[in-house]
């Protein structure tokens, strides 16, 4: 009997301190806030379940997981881009009223990442100076940061990592996986706008 007890405390001690453990896993892994699952739902549900009934941790598995991760996903996004750029743009045209909304008056003009539009001067050069401050904090080799140092700035932003992965899109321009002081400032004027 005493045990039945002991494991009901472990549940709600666990339950009790989901948010540490998803601030902990936050910092660890550098994980945007955005993508953990809402934690009042997430106690609510662990709340209903015999945690008894869950299989134990498989270490094995967890590590090939990390290595798929690591190693064979970086992989599938280089195939991914090769199919993005074989792939033709299908673009829908037509419409009763398609050119109405472009120039000035259109929705958004001039705002988020339409700022600077009318601008002589590149938008992202304003900050600049502050940007390039990061970049030479990241360590870069010749004259570029990694992707994983860029991204241990970007995740600052606690921005969803679904968002930073469209913002890593657009500012690597070359597509070489690193970023030189231009294409970070545009990764943080994204950020900003965002």
């Amino acid at each position: 009997m005493p045990t039945v007890f002991g494991k009901d405390n472990k549940k709600k001690e666990l339950i009790n301190s989901l948010g540490e453990i998803y601030s902990r896993i936050e910092k660890e892994h550098q994980i945007s806030p955005g993508d953990f699952p809402n934690l009042k739902k997430m106690q609510e549900q662990l709340q209903a379940h015999d945690l008894n009934k869950f299989q134990p941790l498989k270490m094995k598995l967890l590590d090939a997981v990390d290595d798929m991760l690591a190693h064979d996903i970086a992989h599938l996004m280089v195939l991914v881009r090769q199919e993005e750029t074989q792939r033709p743009n299908q673009v829908v045209k037509g419409g009763a009223f398609e050119g109405t909304m472009n120039g000035p008056f259109g929705h958004g003009y001039g705002e988020g990442a339409g700022e600077g539009i009318d601008e002589v001067e590149w938008v992202v050069a304003r900050d600049k100076p502050m940007y390039d401050e990061i970049f030479y904090t990241l360590s870069p080799v010749n004259g570029k940061v990694t992707g994983a140092n860029a991204k241990k700035e970007m995740v600052k932003s606690k921005l969803p990592n679904t968002v930073l992965g469209k913002i890593w899109k657009l500012a690597d321009i070359d597509k070489d996986g690193m970023l030189d002081d231009e294409e970070f400032a545009l990764a943080n004027h994204l950020i900003k706008v965002n």
